[in-house]
């Protein structure tokens, strides 16, 4: 039992400032042992959080695989913040590709690049806001040196080989402070739990700086290749240069690279993905042709390249009997710019097929005026010609 000539309020943060002053470690040590008998320091071993991540690593299958593709410590920090990760997707050839899918509680999955989901939970600790020290009696226990320190704190700590071993709380007539006692490769180390809390702030940022990464990268050179390739009507090697295009751009829709791409990489995405589905158009692989033209769609809506788009739509749903569909892509197209050449017998045709003659008959006047020259015009103003015949309508003149 130790007797005090002073209030215990003035003796406490008297004996702290003597721990931090001198760095002998015999002087420390006694400081601790008579703060520790006036009920201001908590001896933390039997709460602490040392080696908390392999622990649970043990029970996490691919534990090691996860690990080397997102980084141990960033896996740790999203299980800090209650994030959930549901796939990683890695790409050998270019690693700024992979991806990672995951959950916040109550949230809907959510996909980014491995390099921008770094980046997030790093940022999402830092902007954790630091918590007021709480009102404490002496003597205090575990649980309030758990308060005091934070629990984020006590299990980023390990992270980073720092094990936090005392809690010394010091009330004072201002308001008060605290003191952490942590083991690192130095030794032992007691510091104002601010200065700890900036130690780690310091660390975090250190791996928030890591995780600047290539921007998500699409080899946009490969729709040179792809265009020659095309101009031969060589479709196998139109798709060995963007084959691993439609993957690549259906992750990169789910990421906030995204929103980052400039027109002119905007533009050329929508040409390599209408030279890809022109190439499996020309394989007769209509449903793969489709998918990406409405792909394309997603990127560019308007422009040279969102008419192209609209209008290999249009002209496919037109050759696949889905006439209704088509001519709403094909009005768009025109509208955008294709010229009314190139549209017409695709548009006469599907009104034609839809039962509209009369607007078909218009359009197929309208197009032989202009001098369009077409097997599809051909054919169908003879089946427009004897379908107004049988109504008893007469040829529409413009």
């Amino acid at each position: 039992m130790v007797l005090l000539e002073k209030p215990i309020e003035e003796v406490i943060p008297a004996v702290a400032r003597l721990c931090l002053e001198d760095p002998d470690t015999n002087t420390q040590a006694a400081c601790l042992d008579l703060l520790e008998e006036l009920g201001a320091v908590v001896n933390l071993d039997d709460v602490r959080t040392d080696g908390w991540f392999d622990r649970l690593g043990q029970k996490i299958g691919n534990f090691e695989v996860i690990c080397s593709l997102l980084g141990k410590r960033f896996l740790a920090y999203a299980m800090i913040l209650g994030i959930q990760i549901r796939a990683l997707s890695r790409d050998p050839r270019v690693p700024a590709n992979s991806t990672v899918e995951f959950t916040n509680e109550d949230s809907l999955p959510q996909m980014l690049t491995i390099g921008e989901f770094r980046s997030r939970v790093v940022h999402a600790l830092l902007q954790q806001d630091s918590h007021r020290l709480p009102d404490l009696q002496l003597p205090v226990g575990e649980g309030d040196a758990v308060a005091v320190i934070g629990e984020t704190n006590m299990l980023l700590a390990p992270l980073f080989d720092l094990s936090i071993r005392r809690l010394v709380w010091i009330p004072e007539k201002d308001g008060p402070s605290a003191l952490v006692g942590y083991f690192d490769g130095d030794g032992f180390n007691l510091m104002p739990i601010e200065e700890f809390a900036s130690v780690i702030r310091q660390k975090l940022h250190g791996d928030l700086a890591g995780t600047h990464e290539e921007p998500f990268q699409l080899d946009l050179s490969a729709v040179v290749d792809a265009r020659q390739a095309a101009r031969e009507e060589d479709h196998g090697r139109v798709i060995s240069f963007l084959e691993n295009w439609p993957g690549l751009l259906a992750t990169l829709q789910r990421t906030p690279v995204v929103h980052q791409l400039t027109e002119q990489q905007l533009e050329t995405i929508a040409e390599g993905l209408v030279l890809l589905g022109d190439a499996f158009k020309g394989k007769e692989r209509m449903t793969w042709a489709e998918e990406l033209y409405r792909l394309g769609l997603q990127f560019v809506r308007e422009g040279r390249w969102g008419a192209r788009l609209f209008m290999q739509l249009g002209v496919l749903l037109n050759e696949t009997s889905r006439h209704g569909e088509a001519i709403g892509l094909l009005r768009r197209a025109q509208a955008l710019g294709v010229e009314e050449d190139e549209v017409y017998p695709y548009l006469a045709r599907s009104f034609l097929r839809r039962g509209k003659i009369v607007a078909a008959a218009l359009l197929i006047n309208d197009a032989r005026e202009r001098g369009v020259e077409s097997e599809l015009l051909d054919i169908d103003e003879v089946e427009a010609r004897e379908e107004l015949a049988k109504a008893k309508v007469n040829w529409p003149t413009v």
